[in-house]
This record gives C-alpha cells, structure tokens and sequence, in this order.
C-alpha cells in the first residue's frame, strides 16, 4: 500500500508540475542553455563538435534513423543527413533480434560483427551515432546501439546531443544530400559479458529488492495499459519509475543538464550512485536511462536487461504487481 501511495504521489506531482509550467514548448531549436554535458571525445557531442570532426579519416557518423522510431527512413537520409553520415536502420538493420520468441534482444555477436564492419567500422573506428532527435524515443534507440558498441567492447563510441535535427537547427550547419555507401572493414568484439543480465539475474535481484529501474510510460508502469511486446500488464514489484520522456528537454532530442536530472531521479527515489538495472519492455527505454547513469554519470554498477518485460512477463510463474488493475 505504501508503494502504491508513493507512485500516486509521484504521479499527482508531475502533474501539478506540468501545469503550473504551462503548455509543453517545441523542440528547441538550437543547443539549450544550462551547464552541458556534452564532450567532444566523450558519450555525448555537441553539433560544433561534430561538424568539426565529421568528415575526418577514422570517423564515422552513424544516422540511425528509423520507420518506426522517427517517421522516416533511408529515402529520408537521403534528403538530408549529417555531412558524411552512413545510414543504419536501427529497427531493420539488424542491431536487435528476436530471440526464442521475445523481441528486442541482442544478437549474435557474429551478426554483430558482419553488421558493424559492413558499415565501414574497424576496431580504431571513433563512431559518432546521429539519431534523427525529434524526441526522447529518438534518442533512446541511439542509446541502445551505443550499448551494443559498448558491450562488444568498442569504447571509441559518441551520440549526438539533439539529433541530425539539432545539427540542422543552425545555418551554419547545412545538411548534405544523397547516399553515402562505406567500405566493409574488420570488425572484432572484445565482448563483455559483464554488462549482460540474464532473465535469472533479474529475478534474483527482484527476490532480494535490488534497485529496479522501470523506463516505461507510467500506464505501462502502474499496469494500467498493457504494452503489445508484452504478455501482461504491470511491472515488477518494488521497481521505481523512470519515464523515458523525463529524461530529455520536453520530450525533445536533447538531454536533460546534470542538475536537472539529478532532480528528476530524486523525484523518483532513484538514487544515481546505487547498483541497480535498467528495464523496459525491449530495452529501448532503458537504453537512454543506462546511458545518463552509466556513462554520463560514471555509475560503474548500473546494468541494462535487454529482455525486459518482453521476456518477464511471458512465464506466468514470475511475479508481476499492478497498482492499477482495470478489466477493460
């Protein structure tokens, strides 16, 4: 009960504060102020540094722009992308799989290797990942492949703050038009198995209460909306809450200053230091909440279950809790 009354809290408050901010404004249209987060050799790069960087040999811009996520595909690229940007679907490209039923997953890591060396990516590859950054979804997919990159071992790896979207905001920053087709290379993972979570690993920390973080829409939460990727509603028991669409400027392709998210984790209970794992119900959403605390935030400890309420809830054995259950 004290759970349940803790989420409806959380959840009148978010509220209020919507309201009491006034209307949701549009994206931004150029880099929002506030202390940045961006680094130029770090996780996430500004569209400055970017454009000085993009077209440098040993570089490659990775447009991951998608049908589903984005509205928009490669004929999309063509019309405007990055300057020297490749284009990636993430959805089609082959950077997740279905694996014994449950979508979402990672693949093989050979699959992964013939994928990312066709790309034109070698080992001393620095890899700059443009997601088309019309919302926090957008982001979230440029977080999973930044996570694939990062588990097979391949730390030369950046995202664009803001998207292509963010790039063009700025005439100093034209967009170049066509196709660019790279040259396969030579692609080794050094995978690390370490950053995986295994269906077994999740239920072991649910038994004993470890920090579960839940970066799903609060309906999908709360067990008041079913998600189609999943075989039934709600989430784990004592999970905490984490909206996707919190993490970035008003839903925007641009993410959140350290302060403000700061905020945002401590509205939730979610402590940034702890040792805790990420989950969703593909491991899209979590991706980007993966991403702020581990590499953002250097919180060595946090883990992303790419299973997710995909594979949880389809073995009626594991426990699930609803704070809202409704019949229709």
């Amino acid at each position: 009960m004290k759970a349940n009354l803790s989420q409806a809290h959380l959840l009148i408050l978010t509220i209020l504060s919507t309201l009491s901010a006034g209307p949701l404004s549009a994206a931004p249209t150029s880099s929002p102020p506030g202390p940045p987060i961006t680094d130029a050799a770090g996780p996430l790069i500004d569209a400055a540094g970017l454009q000085a960087i993009a077209c440098e040999p040993g570089v490659v811009v990775l447009d991951v722009r998608s049908e589903k996520i984005d509205g928009q595909s490669s004929a999309d690229y063509a019309r405007g992308h990055v300057p020297c940007a490749i284009h990636s679907d993430y959805v089609k490209g082959g950077w997740r799989a279905k694996v014994d039923g449950v979508p979402g997953m990672l693949p093989s890591v050979q699959q992964l290797e013939a994928l990312i060396g066709g790309l034109g990516i070698d080992n001393d590859t620095r890899v700059v990942i443009a997601p088309l950054g019309l919302n926090s979804k957008s982001m979230a997919g440029a977080a999973r492949v930044y996570w694939t990159f990062k588990v097979l071992g391949h730390d030369r790896v950046s995202i664009l703050d803001g998207g292509t979207e963010g790039y063009a905001a700025e005439p100093s920053r034209p967009l170049e038009q066509g196709e660019r087709t790279p040259e396969s290379k030579a692609f080794t993972s050094h995978l690390r198995p370490e950053m995986l979570v295994s269906e077994q690993e999740f239920a072991r920390a649910a038994q004993t209460e470890g920090l579960l973080v839940d970066y799903r829409r609060h309906d999908e939460f709360s067990g008041l909306n079913r998600n189609a990727k999943t075989a039934r509603a709600g989430t784990v028991a004592n999970a905490r809450n984490v909206p996707l669409e919190w993490l970035t400027r008003d839903n925007s392709g641009y993410l959140r200053s350290r302060q403000s998210l700061e905020q945002v984790y401590g509205l939730a209970g979610v402590p940034l230091d702890a040792e805790q794992i990420a989950f969703c119900n593909t491991g899209h959403n979590s991706s980007l909440g993966w991403f702020l605390a581990h590499e953002i935030f250097g919180n060595q400890s946090v883990r992303l279950y790419d299973g997710s309420m995909a594979q949880w809830s389809r073995d009626a054995a594991l426990p699930m809790s609803r704070s809202v259950a409704v019949t229709d």
